[in-house]
């Protein structure tokens, strides 16, 4: 994830850093987001990045937190600068080229939750963790685990 514009705003969207902020929310909504994202839960389960599929999954994730701080209210990237990241990631780490333009609707779900909770609505990312919590309620009778590992507490996933 390379190419950036600086657009500065002086409204954040983080809270003093408290759990409850809409940063928080955002960044649980991707999470959740990319937790369910067939493409990237298929190269992950599937060791098509090699023995660190599973980092590499973590890594776009923590990427897409330096794009999208909650320093402003304008992400450090454009849209369709994010479209083309997810899509390069995919490639470029794990092989797949996605003819399926999956990498659109996760960039405009990403966006939009951004843009939500900078508004200090959270309802998209709250909505959003709430289905991947649900499908992965149903996933665990049948074995199968989620892409990104919880290891930090950015997340109620």
């Amino acid at each position: 994830m390379m190419n950036t514009t600086s657009q500065s705003s002086p409204q954040s969207i983080t809270d003093d850093n408290t759990n409850n902020s809409p940063y928080t929310s955002f960044q649980a909504g991707v999470t959740a987001t990319l937790r369910t994202w067939s493409a990237l839960k298929t190269a992950v389960d599937q060791s098509w990045g090699g023995t660190e599929s599973s980092q590499k999954a973590e890594d776009l994730r923590s990427n897409i937190f330096t794009y999208f701080d909650g320093t402003s209210s304008n992400p450090k990237m454009t849209l369709y600068e994010l479209e083309d990241n997810l899509g390069a990631y995919m490639e470029e780490e794990f092989g797949v080229v996605l003819e399926d333009n999956s990498e659109i609707e996760v960039a405009d779900l990403i966006w939009r939750m951004y843009e939500c909770c900078a508004k200090g609505d959270c309802g998209l990312a709250n909505r959003v963790v709430e289905e991947a919590m649900k499908a992965e309620e149903q996933l665990k009778g049948s074995g199968v685990s989620s892409v990104i590992k919880n290891n930090d507490d950015d997340d109620d996933m």
